[in-house]
């Protein structure tokens, strides 16, 4: 019985190194089997052809950028005449700064400085031109459209002084024409007048000498 007990054990653990055997094999073959993923190697045409596309957007955004710094200084010049000559100042949204702290004001002043005030109501002050160019592209597209309504009320507001001028310079000239080309026979009345005035003026001047 034990001899029998002994053969059955070691023929189930046989069985078992076989059965893992085979597991562990078709785990390997299952991983031989696997195809590698592909390796993407470019020419060297297009290699080549990315190395002159690179050179030449650089050169490109070189002179591009020497451009947008010459305008930009030529932009802030022009806006601090135009600013100054209206007497004009701009409030500008807070989102067009990126939110390092709470701005709860921002103002374009007529030196071409953008004011900044905020929360606890402390005031910075730093001219527009030192500023990224991504802000002060933000600022322009903003108040291009408050300087055409400014400059649309300014031009009205000359428009009524204009007419308010020329009619006061009409009934002028109308005077003067009056005055200039009135009668000669006038002129020799208002002698008589004068004359008469005087005359009637002069005893009363003379008792009031007396006095």
């Amino acid at each position: 019985m034990k001899q029998c007990s002994k053969k059955s054990v070691g023929v189930e653990l046989l069985e078992k190194a076989e059965v893992e055997g085979h597991s562990s094999e078709n785990a390997q073959n299952m991983i031989t089997n696997e195809t590698p993923p592909p390796q993407y190697q470019a020419s060297d045409d297009t290699i080549q052809e990315s190395l002159r596309i690179v050179n030449e957007e650089a050169l490109q955004l070189s002179e591009f950028l020497l451009q947008e710094e010459k305008l930009i200084r030529e932009l802030c010049v022009i806006l601090k005449q135009v600013l100054k000559q209206l007497n004009m100042s701009i409030t500008i949204p807070a989102n067009v700064l990126p939110q390092q702290e709470k701005i709860q004001r921002i103002i374009l002043n007529d030196e071409a400085h953008l004011i900044l005030i905020n929360d606890k109501n402390e005031v910075k002050s730093k001219a527009l031109e030192d500023y990224p160019p991504e802000v002060i592209y933000n600022i322009a597209s903003f108040i291009i459209p408050e300087l055409s309504k400014s400059l649309t009320f300014y031009r009205k507001k000359i428009s009524s002084r204009i007419s308010l001028f020329d009619r006061i310079n009409q009934e002028l000239r109308n005077l003067r024409n009056t005055l200039v080309n009135r009668p000669k026979k006038l002129d020799g009345n208002t002698n008589q007048i004068n004359n008469g005035v005087k005359t009637a003026l002069s005893p009363k001047q003379k008792d009031s000498s007396k006095g």
